[in-house]
């Protein structure tokens, strides 16, 4: 039997609420749609975490985010247990394309994986100039200054200290450059390098903060709008929308990010129509979802003292909720899958589709689960009062089953608890905290999480541009 290559697709930050083919008036996404009429969809795919971090463990190694524990940036796992090596030691080659440093920095993912590229940007404005991390220790801004002017230019110097220490997105975190066609292209060009089977992960973060699109993608937003975000750019949204800038202006930035997601979803088109070119579309084993959703400050589920804000805490449908669409090795043809389907069931897929098996996303338990640990106590990073900041605390679980053909979401965070029906209008209930409590209790440590390494000044930095920090 010929080895079917492996491919997964992970729109990083989209959501299942603005993706077409699950119900959005808005076109979006004309190409995954197509896709769809010849795929499996799951309707009601969940993400094992909110984060990138977690859910990357989780889709890696079929861990739930509770049994795995990986959910800070700089998260490092044991190996021998990523369905990555696995596909190495069945003769795959393996390759990671992304710009996203969380995956391919910060923490250890990358180093599963034979080939990794991204992230591509320059790191610098002029990047043949002197910049800071050219410096040795941790110089002062005047022994940086006195650094440049010996340098052969020394104004460029200067420019590259300041844009980097100011974190200034559209000199250094320049979206355009990290657009999924350049990652696409670096995909094409390795998958072109060898012969065999091969699996790979791209990562693409065009619809992620920064929500920045290519000027031939924009549709939905404005000139206007794109002002008003760059005010906020430059670090954390929450940071700048728990504090002075009003929610409304975050929720129309929503028009931004539809442009973004129609931007990934063009390249993802032609991505399809580079593999049926060279004849390796029927063959290829494609998983297309995301690792989380993406807030624009719709009241939490489980306490409106909380707003959502990107993907940093909570737990409801904005953030949980994410688009999947699969296509056998063989197959094109359609089919809805309404139960919950989970992403951690990707590595199991995977060997299913190995041995000539049909895989599935969804649970044989029934139980699909989401989870966050953050924020952390005390919520330093929060800009509020220290009292006003247990709402935002974690953990934050919920867990989606079907029952009696419709789909049921209980979700808990410390005291805070509801039911919600997330198919139909019906009104939301108390939670049944005692199956979400015993679905818990059901799952294990699996140790593999030791620690985390510190990260340089430069990764730091990307992180920050990212709106995150370290």
């Amino acid at each position: 039997m010929v080895q079917p290559n492996v491919l997964l697709v992970v729109l990083d930050s989209v959501r299942a609420k603005n993706v077409g083919h699950l119900g959005y008036p808005r076109d979006t996404t004309p190409r995954l749609d197509e896709f769809a009429e010849r795929a499996t969809t799951y309707v009601n795919a969940r993400s094992p975490g909110i984060h990138s971090i977690s859910s990357h463990v989780s889709f890696f190694t079929g861990l739930e985010v509770a049994e795995h524990r990986a959910t800070t940036h700089t998260a490092h796992i044991d190996s021998g247990h990523t369905i990555w090596e696995h596909l190495a030691d069945e003769g795959y080659r393996t390759g990671l394309f992304t710009p996203n440093a969380i995956v391919a920095e910060s923490s250890n993912l990358s180093m599963f994986f034979e080939t990794v590229v991204g992230p591509k940007r320059q790191e610098l404005v002029f990047p043949e100039a002197l910049g800071p991390a050219q410096v040795a220790g941790d110089p002062s801004y005047i022994e940086y200054l006195k650094t440049c002017f010996r340098s052969d230019s020394p104004i460029k110097g200067i420019v590259n200290g300041i844009s980097r220490e100011l974190g200034n997105t559209t000199g250094v975190y320049e979206p355009t450059r990290e657009h999924a066609g350049e990652y696409i292209k670096s995909f094409q060009e390795w998958r072109d390098s060898g012969s065999g089977p091969w699996a790979a992960c791209l990562n693409l973060m065009d619809a992620h903060y920064p929500y920045l699109s290519q000027e031939s993608f924009t549709k939905w937003g404005n000139e206007t709008l794109r002002e008003l975000h760059r005010e906020a750019m430059g670090g954390p949204l929450p940071t700048q929308y728990l504090g002075d800038r009003p929610f409304w202006e975050l929720e129309a930035t929503k028009s931004l990010y539809d442009d973004c997601i129609r931007q990934v979803d063009a390249y993802f088109g032609k991505l399809v129509d580079e593999l049926n070119r060279i004849g390796e579309l029927e063959d290829t084993f494609i998983v297309i979802t995301s690792d989380h959703g993406e807030g624009f400050g719709e009241y939490s589920c489980l306490n409106d003292n909380v707003r959502l804000i990107d993907h940093s805490w909570g737990i409801g449908e904005e953030v949980a909720h994410v688009p999947l669409v699969v296509k056998p090795p063989g197959e094109f043809t359609e089919d809805t899958i309404t139960e919950p389907a989970t992403l951690t069931e990707f590595p199991n897929a995977v060997k299913d589709c190995l041995k000539g098996q049909q895989g599935s996303f969804t649970k044989r338990s029934g139980d699909v689960i989401t989870t966050s640990y953050r924020i952390q106590h005390p919520g330093d990073e929060l800009p509020l009062p220290a009292d006003e900041r247990e709402p935002y605390f974690g953990p934050w679980h919920s867990v989606c089953r079907q029952e009696q053909e419709q789909i049921v979401i209980d979700a808990v965070r410390r005291e805070d608890q509801v039911r919600y029906f997330p198919t139909c209008g019906q009104k939301p209930t108390g939670a049944d905290r005692e199956h979400v409590d015993s679905v818990l209790e059901n799952l294990s440590l699996a140790g593999i999480t030791q620690g985390s390494d510190t990260v340089t000044s430069e990764v730091k930095q990307r992180l920050h541009e990212l709106g995150y920090t370290a």
